[in-house]
């Protein structure tokens, strides 16, 4: 099954979380900004507007969240919790954790094993990780029931600096649109809005993929494929028309018309298919 990819958006967010399809609302200045201790930890901070609070973690990311309608808790020194206690159907909470020496897919498969005895119940896709704008993640969602608990999961995983950064999504729906937005809303501007201080270092796992790829002498169709660093590309056909996409772990989706191309990379060599088994050769 072919992997679909996705750029990481407040309204992606929400979809993936099922929770209601909302634009964040606007929220108006304080008259007077106001400090607040934080008591959970010390590597919280305090915000002088409104009720923002920081969250600074020692693994290089921070985030902002508003004290009116989530909380956090430390897990531990590589984890923290933040939870949504405005109305809702159940808890919705977001989990962010830091694990040295991982891999994202590796993480992945131990967390939702946990989940379902079936995983092919677990939707799975890839794109751009959050706060980041050329970084890659992958995502692992089980939809909500329903006619059951209302429960959904939803994972996010990417490589991190040595490790892997790790967001774990609960949440729960009523079907109620002036319940569900608000904590869309939340959870969405929490995940989007991270930051990380001391900079997100260059993924490993894809190090070897960037490069300009030249199409076999045979080849009448394709003249090259480009793959760039920040996951972006360019294909080149025989007569020079170039169409720009996004290239993943196994595909690539074009701009403008949404089309799915799976690829593999063995060394200097790299394989397209541009038709159902219809494969073209492409070198460095």
């Amino acid at each position: 099954m072919k992997k679909s990819l996705r750029s990481i958006i407040a309204v992606l967010i929400a979809l993936t979380m099922m929770l209601a399809f909302a634009a964040c609302n606007n929220k108006n200045a304080a008259d007077t900004a106001k400090t607040t201790k934080a008591t959970e930890s010390d590597q919280f901070e305090t915000a002088t507007d409104n009720d923002a609070m920081e969250y600074v973690s020692p693994d290089g990311w921070r985030v902002t969240y508003d004290a009116k309608t989530m909380e956090s808790m430390e897990i531990d020194d590589h984890a923290a919790q933040f939870t949504y206690i405005g109305e809702s159907a159940g808890t919705n909470s977001v989990e962010i954790r830091y694990l040295k020496d991982k891999q994202p897919e590796e993480v992945l498969y131990d967390l939702t094993s946990t989940w379902t005895n079936d995983q092919d119940d677990i939707e799975r896709s890839e794109g751009i990780f959050p706060g980041t704008t050329d970084k890659w993640g992958f995502w692992r969602e089980l939809p909500a029931d329903e006619d059951g608990s209302r429960l959904g999961q939803t994972a996010i995983a990417g490589e991190y600096n040595g490790g892997v950064l790790l967001f774990t999504i609960t949440s729960h729906t009523s079907g109620k649109d002036e319940i569900d937005i608000p904590v869309s809303d939340a959870i969405s501007e929490l995940i989007n809005g991270i930051q990380y201080k001391d900079g997100f270092k260059d993924q490993k796992m894809f190090e070897y993929y960037a490069g300009t790829y030249k199409a076999a002498k045979d080849n009448k169709a394709y003249k090259s494929i480009v793959l760039n660093k920040d996951h972006s590309g360019v294909l080149t056909d025989a007569k020079g028309n170039k169409k720009d996409f996004q290239w993943g772990s196994i595909e690539l989706t074009t701009f403008g018309d949404d089309e799915d191309y799976e690829f593999t990379i063995e060394g200097d060599s790299l394989m397209l298919e541009v038709d159902d088994n219809t494969w073209v050769d492409f070198a460095k």
